[in-house]
């Protein structure tokens, strides 16, 4: 595999992560991008234009000072309409200049957002009616409708938009307007988990028409709107979009008649793009940022030990995973169930949490939290670390002494060193695996657009605290599949055709391979009503996912935060941040 940005690697694993540059990570696929943007404004990428955080300027604050809060984000945006971005560090912006429809607070509940109520499904789990809010405005100063919260749903069910978060509204196929406030989505299934889809599906309700045409754009849409680089008076937010400076900053200032009490309580937020591990915490360090996201492993103890900063680590939602191409292509080995099996049986997931992530994070036991009710039960006692195991699985494969695979990981991550460690531990039992690194453009191209890849060591962030929203993002029938379960054995032009195992022998059905087996029981579960139910499918999808080695999942890495001690109110929770309450003292 030739190409001007792919690295060989050749190195002992410690000294491959002792010479490695300073760790950190971006989500796979649908989570990171570049943003773009043309709105004026000044400073650098590196975020050291202000100094502490505050610049002198009129303001309604006591002192006169304008009370602005620095903040590092490690990506950029990439699109401001809520119908578009399904990156983190959009979301992360887009939460102060929108509201979600039902929110989901830090601690995983869920409350409503721009609605009076978390509602029930009704008629049967078929249909949930939305009431909205009194007085409410959009930044542009006009009332929410009942007729805004339409267009900005049926926009998003309309496929010629190309919509990303269409899937995050699943079985929705239309909506209604059933009062002078109210909406109804109607459902072509009963699916009474849709409340927690909705806080990613919906994080925003816009003005009727204000996104215009689509136009060509960066993202997984591959389309932009009128809201793409400047949402200027769309949202409902705490905040109001200024500016974004594309590969500098996005600069917000607050919403005088926010409709939640006690936020805004700063001037402005800036948001600075800063890709450097070092460079953000330098500024952290120095007091010229007030609050960073994405603290490198490495770095968290000593961080933590400075006096005027606070540090929190919290359970994550960034999945470490090893990809592996199911497909019967010529050469691959990872086609072979039992080769997938000794690989998955022979990582030491213990060591690669150490090495790598200096003990934060949790091993994984399929793909869900590994103390959490929604695990197989089996999955949570067994070994996931067994040579002996990998070694038999080695001779039901035919090659008991092994075999060469090729590993593809992101450069300029902890990714290769994730895969050099794994290199080493897959040699102790006579599997030859090669590193490259590439970057990572490279690497979409290669999972998406080839079959000559055998496995690619990345992550996922999960967005939504519920088992059966991972197991259909991660293995259905969407554009969010890295494994090549979908592939095609002879043909890339449909790319996500079913190919892989088949399905299980007692499968009621007529099924024509294990894929059309796990969606068809994955929507079983979603229609349940019954939580009991739901599990004991669940839990036997997470076991045909292992048994197979559909993905071989590797650990939960904690969310590592940190911020001045003058900030105030920040509140880190494992799938959603708040912001909206930040306050900022001496």
């Amino acid at each position: 595999m030739a190409d001007d940005n792919i690295t060989e690697i050749n190195m002992d694993r410690r000294q491959f992560i002792a010479a490695a540059s300073a760790v950190g990570a971006t989500a796979f696929a649908g989570c990171t991008g570049g943003g773009s943007g043309d709105s004026g404004g000044s400073g650098g990428s590196d975020g050291t234009e202000t100094s502490g955080g505050s610049t002198e300027s009129s303001s309604s604050g006591d002192s006169g000072e304008t009370v602005r809060v620095n903040v590092a984000l490690a990506a950029e945006p990439w699109n401001f309409d809520p119908a578009l971005w399904t990156d983190t560090a959009t979301s992360t912006i887009g939460g102060l200049v929108y509201d979600e429809v039902i929110e989901l607070t830090p601690d995983s509940e869920l409350q409503p957002g721009l609605v009076t109520e978390v509602p029930d499904p009704i008629d049967g789990g078929t249909a949930f009616e939305y009431t909205l809010r009194e007085g409410i405005t959009f930044h542009n100063g006009d009332e929410v409708t009942v007729e805004d919260f339409k267009y900005s749903v049926d926009w998003i069910l309309n496929p010629d938009n190309n919509s990303p978060v269409k899937s995050r509204l699943p079985f929705v196929e239309d909506t209604e307007i059933v009062g002078d406030r109210t909406l109804r989505l109607n459902l072509s299934q009963p699916f009474g988990t849709l409340n927690w889809w909705l806080t990613r599906g919906l994080e925003g309700i816009v003005p009727e028409g204000s996104r215009g045409d689509t136009a060509e754009g960066k993202g997984p849409s591959g389309l932009a709107t009128d809201l793409t680089q400047d949402p200027s008076g769309a949202g409902t937010g705490a905040f109001k979009f200024v500016e974004w400076k594309s590969g500098s900053h996005v600069l917000l200032e607050k919403n005088e008649d926010y409709w939640k009490e006690g936020a805004p309580a700063v001037d402005e937020f800036r948001f600075n793009f800063i890709g450097e591990d070092s460079t953000r915490l330098a500024n952290l360090r120095s007091g010229q940022l007030d609050l960073t996201d994405k603290v490198p492993p490495k770095d968290f103890e000593s961080l933590s030990g400075q006096p005027d900063i606070t540090t929190e680590s919290v359970p994550g939602n960034f999945t470490q995973v090893l990809y592996v191409n199911l497909m019967e292509s010529e050469g691959n080995p990872m086609s072979n169930r039992h080769n997938r099996r000794a690989v998955l049986f022979g990582i030491d997931r213990e060591e690669i949490l150490d090495e790598v992530f200096y003990g934060q994070g949790a091993v994984q036991k399929g793909p869900w939290y590994p103390d959490n009710g929604w695990t197989s039960p089996k999955l949570k006692e067994m070994q996931m670390y067994d040579p002996e195991k990998a070694r038999r699985e080695l001779e039901l494969a035919g090659n008991p002494d092994g075999f060469e695979m090729d590993i593809i990981a992101t450069k300029g991550s902890w990714f290769k060193d994730e895969a050099v460690v794994i290199q080493n531990q897959l040699s102790e039992i006579g599997i030859e695996a090669s590193v490259t690194a590439v970057d990572k453009s490279t690497l979409l191209n290669q999972v998406y657009s080839t079959d000559t890849w055998h496995a690619a060591m990345e992550d996922w962030a999960q967005s939504i605290p519920v088992a059966t929203s991972w197991l259909d993002a991660g293995y259905a029938d969407n554009n969010h599949n890295h494994n090549n379960w979908h592939h095609p054995s002879d043909d890339l032009e449909d790319i996500y055709a079913p190919s892989g195992p088949a399905a299980p022998d007692d499968a009621e059905g007529d099924f024509s391979n294990g894929h059309e087996w796990y969606v068809s029981k994955l929507r079983e579960a979603q229609a349940s009503t019954d939580e009991q139910e739901q599990k004991e499918i669940v839990w036997e999808l997470e076991e045909y996912l292992v048994e197979h080695g559909i993905q071989i999942d590797i650990a939960y890495v904690n969310k590592l935060e940190a911020w001045r001690n003058a900030v105030n109110d920040y509140d880190v929770g494992t799938f959603q941040d708040n912001y909206r309450f930040v306050s900022k003292g001496e």
